[in-house]
């Protein structure tokens, strides 16, 4: 009797229920923020928005200026504070501004609100031997500072400090070397890490130019070279990343098209580009890279007090124009790989010899 009953109350109780099941819950206001903050920017930007839900496609939805940002008024208090030693010295407001030339996507454009600072702070550190302006202090800490709606939003960041190639590396007048007499090696690109540096991604790119007849484009082959992460985030910690000679010309020839109507292909440098982030932004990376194992869930982070996003540090440094040694530019000019792809070389370093394009 006591499962014929169960089984009745089942059935009551399925047939009574709705077919239709609405999975938005009651609007709730949510603020997120993205700003991201590199001293070497002479204007510092921050995104302020909110969350939307509604009935319908949300891809829709996104392309709304209205669904994502604040009205007029719902933003009361919106500075930048520079902290000393964890005391507010000076402050910044973060002034509206609109942007007019974002590229199509998910979200709105090409017109977008963003809060922009200056910082009175100036100071200049040396870079290959020149002076380069950077306009936030790294010593020091900054703190976001909202009020949305009534609701006090808050995050703080350091600031990521200038670090050291290796010499050697940086110097104009060492070329890469990606051939030994056994055969195609790698170039070891070496820097030292400083303290609040804690991700640093490397990459370079190879600068080419094509000439067809009277018309001369520019391009550019952009590839990454690996990830190193800092131990801590104090300083003088030894850190690379190998650009391998044989990935090196398998790329080029596989980016680089045969095309019998290019009349040749000018080498013009190598570049290095290190961009690093803090330790903030290195975990808000990390838990957002494509999971790789049999784990899928996997905690969201944000360091915004009473909201979601990240209020971080990063920072960019490169070493421009690098040449190819002769035995690597003999490579790419007569290669297995990339012989077909007719180049030769407009670097500096290579002028008066058989690799130069001038006649």
């Amino acid at each position: 009797m006591k499962h014929i009953l169960l089984s009745a109350i089942a059935i009551t109780t399925l047939a009574g229920c709705s077919t239709e099941l609405d999975i938005n819950a009651p609007y709730k206001d949510i603020t997120i923020v993205y700003g991201l903050l590199n001293m070497r920017d002479s204007v510092h930007y921050v995104k302020i928005n909110k969350a939307f839900l509604g009935e319908g496609d949300a891809y829709v939805y996104a392309q709304i200026p209205d669904s994502n940002e604040w009205a007029d008024g719902a933003i009361t208090t919106a500075r930048i504070h520079r902290l000393e030693n964890g005391v507010r010295t000076e402050s910044f407001e973060l002034t509206p501004t609109t942007i007019t030339d974002r590229e199509p996507g998910t979200f709105y454009s090409p017109d977008q609100k963003v809060y922009t600072f200056r910082e009175t702070y100036t100071d200049q550190i040396m870079q290959n031997g020149i002076p380069v302006t950077v306009y936030l202090n790294d010593d020091w800490e900054y703190e976001l500072d909202l009020v949305v709606k009534g609701q006090s939003l808050s995050a703080k960041t350091t600031i990521v400090n200038d670090f050291s190639f290796q010499a050697a590396d940086q110097s104009l007048e060492i070329p890469v070397s990606l051939v030994t007499p056994s055969g195609l090696g790698e170039f070891e690109l070496n820097w030292t890490s400083n303290r609040d540096g804690k991700r640093y991604v490397a990459d370079y790119r190879f600068n080419y130019r094509e000439v067809r007849g009277l018309d001369t484009t520019d391009h550019t082959i952009t590839q990454r070279l690996g990830t190193d992460v800092s131990a801590n985030t104090a300083n003088n910690e030894p850190m690379s990343a190998l650009l391998d000679g044989a990935a090196f010309y398998s790329t080029l020839a596989t980016i680089i098209p045969v095309d019998p109507t290019v009349d040749k292909r000018i080498f013009m440098g190598i570049d290095f580009v290190l961009s690093v982030a803090n330790d903030e932004f290195h975990t808000f990376l990390t838990l957002s890279e494509p999971i790789s194992g049999i784990i899928e869930d996997r905690p969201s982070y944000s360091n915004v007090t009473n909201g979601y996003g990240i209020f971080a540090g990063r920072y960019t440094k490169s070493i421009f124009g690098k040449a190819l040694s002769d035995e690597s530019l003999e490579e790419l000019i007569d290669g297995d790989r990339t012989a077909l792809l007719r180049f030769c070389s407009g670097h500096p370093r290579n002028a008066g010899t058989p690799y130069d394009c001038t006649p």
